[in-house]
């Protein structure tokens, strides 16, 4: 009689939207890409934080700028607060400036250890932690500082459960970091497959797509997004305008205004159809590219120095393991040839389904 063994195996794999979803969310893969996306974010959060040096007083304590009365004015308003976040550890140090400079120097500690990967299921917290109790104070409250909060609850997420089901064999392990964070862009630990770094990565993917589309959906709704003149505003401020410099542009108002028209619809183009290529490989080259254009418009247009590299992340997190594999080779290579160094030993590639 013949074992089970030896029975013919159906191994295909079963299709249907139920077991895509499950696999677009539940599958393991390669976390190349998720320390990746944690050394983008820490330096992102070190950029943020680290220019704001000895200005601590005056704006994050309850002495400086806005102070305990302002606060408590804030509350009264209609709806309460307008910040979503009614806690911060600042509030705790009260008015003592000394346990504040203390709390922000850490802070910057917290991020370069998290960068690095070092304690990684303990720094995770803390930097979300930082990162919120930061960006309570009105008087450096910025519209991108909200989805700091988010890429650092994700990447929390993420480090929090990474390992836990495979590799974290010690208690360690499960309370300290998992086993090859530290550096692990070019360490060895990018091979084990992670159900955590998947789920993660397909937050942040999901919810930059949503805020693409929409952000795109929403501009619709304003009249100098139809007419094509919403880039005229923020490229030519009113109080920098004056009668000769706008004779000199009418000379060329028919360029002009078409170069911004034509520039403004393929960046709605791009956001409102963001959801319909972000996934797909082929379509990298579009992704990658609008990233990038997305950084330096928010720079040169807008002026905001913060919003473009969220978005570039963003739109890296969408990379595959095989796309982080290749790109990180590359920057290895390049250090390698800038430095006249060894370059660390590949990353061993993992075939995984989903």
């Amino acid at each position: 009689m013949k074992s089970d063994r030896a029975l013919p195996q159906n191994t295909t794999p079963r299709r249907g939207f139920l077991s895509n979803w499950i696999n677009f969310w539940f599958s393991p893969i390669q976390p190349v890409g998720l320390h990746w996306l944690r050394v983008l974010c820490g330096l992102l959060f070190l950029a943020w934080l680290l220019p704001l040096a000895g200005h601590q007083t005056e704006l994050y304590s309850l002495l400086g700028w806005f102070d305990a009365p302002a606060h408590i004015e804030m509350s009264r308003l209609p709806g309460g607060p307008p910040v979503p976040t009614g806690w911060s550890l600042v509030f705790l140090l009260g008015e003592n400036t000394f346990l504040l400079h203390a709390l922000w120097w850490g802070a910057l500690g917290v991020f370069l250890m998290f960068t690095l990967g070092m304690a990684t299921r303990i720094t995770s917290v803390l930097t979300w932690l930082m990162v919120v109790s930061f960006s309570t104070n009105p008087a450096t409250l910025f519209s991108a500082d909200f989805l700091l909060i988010m890429l650092a609850f994700y990447l929390m997420i993420g480090y929090v459960f990474l390992g836990q089901w495979s590799g974290a064999s010690t208690a360690r392990n499960r309370l300290v970091c998992n086993g090859g964070t530290f550096l692990s862009p070019w360490s060895t630990g990018c091979d084990v497959p992670s159900y955590a770094a998947n789920l993660t990565l397909r937050l942040v993917q999901v919810h930059f797509a949503i805020l693409f589309m929409t952000s795109g959906l929403v501009a619709l709704q304003s009249g100098e997004w139809w007419s094509g003149v919403a880039f005229w505003f923020p490229l030519f401020e009113p109080f920098g305008m004056n009668a000769e410099r706008l004779r000199g542009l009418a000379e060329h108002k028919d360029s002009i205004l078409f170069f911004l028209s034509l520039t403004q619809y393929i960046a709605l183009a791009w956001q409102i159809t963001f959801p319909f290529f972000a996934w797909r490989p082929r379509w990298r080259w579009l992704l990658l590219s609008g990233g990038v254009v997305s950084w330096l418009g928010s720079v040169f247009v807008y002026g905001e120095p913060l919003l473009g590299p969220i978005y570039l992340i963003g739109c890296l997190s969408f990379l595959t393991p095989t796309e982080w594999q290749t790109h990180t080779a590359r920057v290895a290579g390049l250090f390698q040839r800038l430095t006249g160094s060894v370059p660390a030993r590949p990353l061993k590639k993992v075939t995984v389904r989903g």
